[in-house]
């Protein structure tokens, strides 16, 4: 099937999307995606430059909005989220998937390394749901629920071949963590595609 024969079956031009880590990889075809169909996309990085020349790459065929977040921080979700109900009403789709990983022996795996995985593998996708449930919440419907996107890892599933002890278990958490927040906001309509 084409792209325009998709049109009516997943029709989400005019709505509001957000992608942390937005500017590589899955997070740049995710953004791409929602661009292309016509959805005001926001992305994030943790460079201010790379973010907006991103977001100028793809805004050639869209709507897409560069913003800085540094999700090793602990007050960007609360900044990010700041940042956006400046700028809109409601939030459609959060996608959480700005990562880390350090690749460390467990004879020289740090604390500094394990936190930062930590804080921007799983603690930011919490606090940033968290913080962005008013505007999914304007956004939601009975017919039509706002959704919260976690990416997760085949890492968090299985015991890679490399030590990237904080990765995996941050993921696996994020596993974990997704469907927890499915039991409690799925009555409040924002959902968790898998």
């Amino acid at each position: 099937m084409s792209a325009a024969g998709m049109d009516p079956l997943f029709s989400v031009a005019g709505k509001v999307a957000l992608v942390t880590g937005g500017t590589s990889g899955i997070g740049t075809m995710i953004a791409r995606g929602f661009v292309r169909r016509g959805m005001r996309t926001y992305i994030t990085s943790r460079n201010a430059g790379q973010a907006a020349a991103m977001a100028a790459e793809l805004a050639a065929e869209g709507t897409c909005i560069g913003l800085a977040a540094d999700f090793s921080r602990e007050d960007a979700p609360a900044l990010l989220a700041a940042q956006l109900g400046e700028r809109e009403e409601r939030l459609d789709v959060l996608v959480n998937n700005a990562g880390a990983n350090e690749v460390a022996q467990i004879e020289t795996a740090t604390a500094d390394g394990w936190d930062m995985v930590m804080d921007v593998n799983l603690r930011a996708a919490f606090f940033l749901s968290q913080q962005m449930l008013p505007l999914l919440r304007a956004a939601a419907t009975a017919e039509d629920p706002a959704r919260i996107i976690n990416l997760g890892s085949i890492g968090g599933l299985h015991i890679p071949n490399w030590e990237a002890y904080a990765y995996g278990a941050s993921k696996a958490a994020l596993h974990h963590l997704t469907r927890a927040l499915c039991k409690r906001l799925g009555r409040d309509q924002p959902t968790f595609p898998k």
